[in-house]
């Protein structure tokens, strides 16, 4: 085969239900298997994901498929490790339980070809409930879905104080090269449900024309399996707590008026969950009352009480 356009970076830890729908997603792309390649790092998993990968990779050879073991736990690691391995110079960033539309890698290549000042790029991620959508899931919980909507206008997306992220994200091996690669302080390791790192990566952009450089498409979508391990009240509780702790390390380095000031920040919004708790109340929406107050509690005690 020769040199890959564009490289799709799956990392892996513990998903054998779902690593290989995510894998037949971008089997069938509408791109030549010649014009992309699919990295997959393993990150300690301990069931079968590696040997649905392995299966996977005998069943369809055409594919251009790596798998590679990153020993050092956490998604940064293996992201970091997901790019050296990648030999395409276009890198897009994919969940392991998620489906990229048959579209998604060429429209990538397409909109960098427009626009090669472009140093990153990202789309909408859309939930698949499996289970079923819970009564009590609005807005609110987007970040523990991975949903992302910023709306069907394309635009400069951190002027509107977003960023590219989780399974729907691309980049130009330059932008690494500029801004370094993913803090391996922040981001998941394991079963820890800590957050951070893609912000903390795009914080490093700073300036007009530098920021000009990062772009959304709405119609670049990948859909993002959920089952009901994600949503129940233990799994949103450990999610409250990593991002908390992961907003917390982003700041730990700050001085101390505006550490605390983004202290006050996470807990004016913690408190201002019980206004909207009576609003869905007010409603006829218990439920949604009932999970928002918890999530607002969870994330306060994560900032304050927890390490």
């Amino acid at each position: 085969m020769g040199q890959p356009r564009i490289a799709a970076i799956v990392c892996t830890y513990n998903r054998e239900k779902y690593i290989g729908k995510a894998l037949e997603a971008l089997s069938k792309q509408d791109l030549p298997y010649n014009d992309f390649e699919v990295v997959v790092v393993d990150n300690n998993s301990t069931d079968r994901s590696v040997e649905v990968v392995r299966a996977f990779i005998e069943s369809c050879p055409e594919m251009n498929l790596k798998l590679v073991h990153e020993a050092n736990q956490g998604l940064s690691h293996a992201r970091n490790r997901g790019i050296a391995e990648a030999k395409a110079d276009i890198l897009t960033f994919l969940d392991d339980d998620a489906l990229a539309a048959p579209d998604f890698l060429r429209k990538n290549l397409e909109y960098l070809d427009q626009r090669p000042e472009l140093d990153a790029i990202g789309g909408k991620i859309i939930p698949g409930f499996v289970d079923g959508k819970p009564e009590w899931y609005t807005k609110y919980y987007w970040g523990v879905t991975g949903q992302f909507d910023p709306g069907e206008k394309d635009g400069p997306i951190l002027f509107w104080g977003k960023f590219p992220c989780g399974s729907n994200m691309t980049y130009h091996r330059r932008f690494f090269d500029t801004y370094g690669l993913f803090n391996t302080n922040l981001g998941r390791k394991g079963a820890i449900l800590l957050a951070g790192e893609e912000k903390e990566l795009f914080a490093r952009v700073k300036g007009r024309e530098k920021m000009m450089q990062v772009w959304y498409y709405p119609d670049l979508v990948v859909h993002h399996l959920v089952d009901k391990s994600k949503l129940n009240p233990g799994y949103l509780k450990k999610f409250s707590y990593g991002f908390a702790k992961g907003e917390k390390l982003e700041v730990a380095d700050l001085p101390f008026f505006p550490k605390l000031k983004r202290y006050l920040e996470f807990t004016a919004k913690s408190a201002g969950t019980l206004l909207l708790a009576l609003g869905y109340l007010l409603r006829g929406q218990p439920a949604k009352a009932s999970m928002i107050v918890k999530f607002g509690w969870w994330i306060f005690q994560g900032f304050w009480f927890k390490a």
